[in-house]
C-alpha cells in the first residue's frame, strides 16, 4: 500500500514529461530541405549585385508572399524577402532585401497561400525578369521552386482586461480614477 501512493507521484511525473516531450516534437515538422541553407547558396542581395554570376544555382530564400497568381501551367509567387532565422523562418522586420518571383509547377491555393503569410523556397535561380512595381522598373530574381514550406498563421493579441484584480467591482458605476486615469471626478 505505501509503496502504491509512493508511485503515484512518480507516475504522474513521467506521465506529464512524456507529454511535454512528445508536444515539443509534434511542433518541429520542419522538412529538413528548409531548415538547412545549401552550400554557397547566395543571398538575394549577391543575385541583385552580380545575377548572371549566380544563375544555375541552389538558393533558400523566404518572405512575405505578396502575390499569388495561377497560370496556365504553373503558380507564381510574388514575395517580399526578409532574412530567415536559424529554423528558415522569415524574420519581419522594416528592412526588406527586395523581392523574388517563386515558380511552382502545380496549382496552389491563392485563398491559403495568400497576401502577408510567411513561406521560405528552396530551388534553382533560373533568370531574372524585370517588371514595374507602381512605375519604377524592378528586376526580379525568378526561381524555380523544389520545396516550399508555408508557416503558420501567427496569432493576433488579443485584448486584456488590466484592472488591478478580478471579480466584484465595488465603485461601479463609478471607478476611481486609477482605472481611467484621464477621467477625473473632484
Amino acid at each position: 500500500m505505501i509503496i502504491k501512493n509512493a508511485l503515484k507521484p512518480l507516475i504522474f511525473i513521467v506521465g506529464f514529461a512524456f507529454i511535454m516531450l512528445m508536444s515539443a516534437c509534434s511542433r518541429l515538422h520542419i522538412p529538413d530541405e528548409i531548415r538547412q541553407a545549401p552550400d554557397d547558396g547566395p543571398s538575394i542581395t549577391q543575385v541583385h549585385r552580380q545575377a548572371d554570376a549566380y544563375i544555375s544555382q541552389k538558393i533558400r530564400w523566404g518572405g512575405v508572399i505578396l502575390q499569388t497568381e495561377n497560370k496556365h501551367e504553373a503558380s507564381w509567387l510574388t514575395i517580399i524577402a526578409y532574412p530567415l532565422d536559424d529554423d528558415g523562418r522569415p524574420q519581419e522586420s522594416d528592412l526588406s532585401l527586395g523581392r523574388f518571383i517563386a515558380i511552382a509547377n502545380e496549382f496552389i491555393e491563392p485563398l491559403v497561400y495568400s497576401r502577408n503569410r510567411e513561406i521560405t523556397v528552396t530551388g534553382t535561380l533560373i533568370r531574372i525578369e524585370n517588371h514595374k512595381v507602381g512605375e519604377f522598373l524592378y528586376e526580379y530574381p525568378v526561381i524555380q521552386i523544389d520545396h516550399y514550406y508555408l508557416w503558420p498563421a501567427k496569432l493576433e493579441p488579443t485584448a486584456i482586461d488590466n484592472r488591478p484584480y478580478w471579480g466584484y467591482d465595488p465603485y461601479y458605476p463609478w471607478h476611481p480614477p486609477y482605472y481611467y486615469p484621464h477621467r477625473h471626478f473632484w
